[in-house]
């Protein structure tokens, strides 16, 4: 069963996907599946975690996808929100045990799942792919000298002041060879509060808080967009119940490639069995 599905957060409504093995008896745990900055949602993997038992929401955060939400507006606070409201559709669905919820998230979205797990005591286990660390990680790829930051700190003064947005590669800088993973309609410009949440986005000073619930953060030693030093310092702070799977290769959109599902899929039947 894969069944699209929509559930209101501050109003704004939400889309999902819902999807559970067709012969499931009895209340099954819960996966919710968050995509990154980019948009782009897992269904793969969301279909090896349904062929393990789990009942798995992928969800589009607001302004992305199928979701209410203005484009442009990227908020990690309001990404916070989206997930608990998603813990939340899962927790009331019959077929799910509201004790037994994961929350898996890629990227951006790892990054928000190891923020919302720290404080939300209904999720039990946690996987961030690819997380960052700290808000600016991704920004000081390419601004990788106080010289250049400052400059682009200026600009994001200059497109405040103005109202104007930011083109998506400014911010976050994908290699050419990595766009195609990019969806279809996925926002391409930004205001500058978007800027403004990234760098109020602290994981690191979170992390701490998700033990003694089982934390995986998996991350590709070669990945051009997040870099692999954040992974090492989130596992450093992140308690003995804090587990770091380093892979050789597969760069940052390792979410798409079936091993890592499958990893991160007996991962999870190790620490949430179904």
């Amino acid at each position: 069963m894969r069944n699209p599905v929509r559930f209101p957060v501050d109003g704004i409504s939400l889309a999902g996907t819902f999807s559970l093995k067709d012969d499931t008896k009895g209340r099954v745990p819960g996966v919710v599946l968050a995509h990154g900055f980019a948009g782009a949602r897992y269904p793969k993997m969301a279909a090896h975690f349904a062929s393990l038992g789990y009942g798995v929401l992928e969800l589009d955060f607001r302004g992305y996808g199928e979701s209410g939400g203005e484009r442009g507006h990227v908020i990690p606070r309001e990404q916070v929100a989206d997930i608990g409201g998603a813990v939340g559709w899962l927790a009331q669905r019959p077929e799910i045990d509201p004790e037994r919820i994961a929350v898996v998230g890629s990227s951006l979205g790892g990054s928000i799942a190891i923020m919302v797990a720290a404080e939300d005591k209904r999720i039990k286990v946690c996987v961030a792919g690819c997380p960052l660390a700290k808000g600016d990680s991704a920004f000081r790829v390419q601004y990788n000298t106080e010289e250049k930051y400052g400059a682009f700190l200026k600009r994001v003064d200059e497109a405040r002041r103005k109202n104007e947005r930011l083109l998506r590669f400014d911010l976050v800088f994908i290699p050419e060879k990595l766009r195609g993973f990019l969806p279809p309609g996925t926002p391409m410009e930004f205001y500058a509060d978007t800027v403004d949440g990234f760098l109020s986005l602290n994981p690191m000073a979170a992390i701490g808080k998700v033990s003694p619930r089982p934390l995986l953060i998996i991350h590709a030693k070669d990945d051009h967009v997040v870099p692999v030093a954040d992974a090492r310092e989130l596992a450093a702070h992140g308690g003995k119940t804090c587990d770091l799977e380093l892979l050789e290769t597969g760069d940052h959109f390792i979410f798409g490639v079936d091993a890592v599902g499958q990893k991160i899929g007996g991962w999870l039947k190790r620490h949430l069995p179904t």
